[in-house]
């Protein structure tokens, strides 16, 4: 199955816009068919790419 970029931009809880700003940026993939055509993502982009930026839990430690 294949997102838009908006509902793409829904799953990931971005905006469009932010969406589109990751993708210039290239930590996303996506697919094109052409230049200048529609950008589609699948499962995996998004799958992938929020693997990417999760943030691993800071260890606890005690105060003095």
């Amino acid at each position: 199955e294949l997102y838009t970029r908006s509902e793409a931009a829904a799953l990931l809880g971005i905006t469009v816009r932010k969406l589109d700003e990751i993708r210039a940026k290239r930590l996303i993939g996506y697919y094109q068919s052409c230049p200048g055509g529609k950008v589609q993502f699948s499962r995996a982009h998004l799958e992938k790419y929020l693997q990417r930026i999760e943030k691993s839990p800071r260890p606890i430690t005690k105060s003095r």
